[in-house]
């Protein structure tokens, strides 16, 4: 009886999520550091704030999560309206993407074709023909 109370006491803790910690952002000179540990006597405190980690979320729920930093894709109505502000088209925009893939396509060929012979000139050539389709 003992021994089962106490295995599930062990199991508890390891069961709860993890609690917020606190973020220090530390200076030293020029140096900023982002820690969770106090500042040391050599440096000093800029902020301090309470972080709380995300929750964990299932395998499907990862799957349909946008990855962070992209923002959902806009229809093609509202990329047309936004990119008419830059003075593109959404069709000069398609022409610039595929000129874009087919240098970067030409240039992965040409790399295969030289192998291990290729040149600092040559990585720069062929980087610099899929700069300026993809401009």
């Amino acid at each position: 009886m003992r021994t089962t109370i106490a295995f599930l006491t062990l199991l508890i803790p390891v069961s709860l999520p993890g609690n917020a910690q606190q973020v220090h952002k530390c200076t030293k000179g020029r140096d900023v550091s982002y820690q969770s540990a106090p500042c040391d006597r050599t440096q000093r405190l800029v902020k301090q704030w309470e972080a709380a980690p995300e929750p964990e979320l299932p395998a499907a729920e990862w799957s349909k999560r946008p990855p962070k930093g992209r923002q959902p894709e806009a229809n093609s109505a509202g990329q047309r309206t936004q990119s008419r502000r830059h003075g593109r088209t959404a069709s000069s925009i398609n022409a610039n993407g595929n000129r874009c893939k087919a240098a970067k396509a030409r240039r992965e060929a040409k790399l295969i074709a030289v192998g291990s012979k290729r040149s600092f000139d040559l990585l720069r050539k062929l980087d610099e023909a899929v700069h300026e389709a993809c401009k």
